[in-house]
């Protein structure tokens, strides 16, 4: 995968810092610029597998490591690490709910090329409370996000602009006073913001610098789906 100088490091280092994957587990850290790609489910039914974190000696094809929720035939998931038959995968239900969970490896077939790194960038894209709406000027994109976390007693709340022309299948940038600056422009106190497309998701990293406490846009998001918010 082509990708900028110093983008990469962002993405990567959610693997060492997210506490899922710092087990073996499967989270977003699992599934970033450095490995994403996108699989199409084959079974008409396909069970969520189970961590270990969860059930002891999952992930595995035992009967105690099903879960509840499941794929059916033709959905598309993000996929990432891959454990003995197992593969991280990340999927956004029709509700705006991402997913971070294990599936076999040979139940899923990889999407075609041109799926897997699309150039469209235009729509409403959405994850839990985040939305993020991107429109084409040009040869750029015009980004505007808002996302939330809600406490127990409070909520916070954080916002994403920037007008950004995309290089190398990759959407890097960070957020000035008054003006879009290039990503390197950025200290660890600006909102300094990447993301890159894989089949019908948006994945987005931030350094949790674009709002209040807890806020952040990183995740994988789908286009036209009906958010919790």
């Amino acid at each position: 995968m082509k990708v900028l100088p110093g983008i990469i490091v962002l993405f990567a280092a959610a693997a060492m810092a997210t506490p899922e994957s710092a087990s073996a587990g499967c989270g977003f850290g699992d599934i970033n610029a450095a490995n994403a790609q996108v699989s199409v489910v084959t079974p008409a039914k396909l069970q969520f597998v189970a961590d270990d974190s969860l059930v002891k000696g999952c992930p595995s094809d035992s009967v105690k490591c099903q879960k509840k929720g499941y794929v059916v035939a033709g959905d598309v998931v993000l996929t990432g690490a891959v454990q003995g038959a197992y593969i991280c995968t990340g999927y956004v239900t029709a509700r705006g709910s991402a997913l971070n969970e294990w599936l076999p490896t040979a139940a899923l077939e990889p999407a075609s090329p041109d799926q897997q790194h699309p150039s469209d960038w235009a729509g409403k894209w959405s994850m839990d409370d985040n939305d993020i709406t991107i429109t084409s000027q040009g040869n750029a994109v015009v980004i505007h996000g808002e996302a939330e976390w809600k406490g127990d007693i409070s909520v916070h709340t954080g916002n994403l602009d920037g007008v950004v022309t995309p290089v190398k299948d990759v959407v890097a940038f960070t957020m000035g006073d008054d003006k879009t600056l290039p990503f390197a422009a950025g200290d660890e106190f600006d909102c300094r913001v990447t993301m890159v497309r894989r089949g019908p998701y948006l994945l987005v990293r931030d350094n949790d610098q674009c709002g209040g406490a807890n806020v952040t846009f990183t995740g994988f998001y789908r286009r036209g789906i009906k958010t919790k918010r």
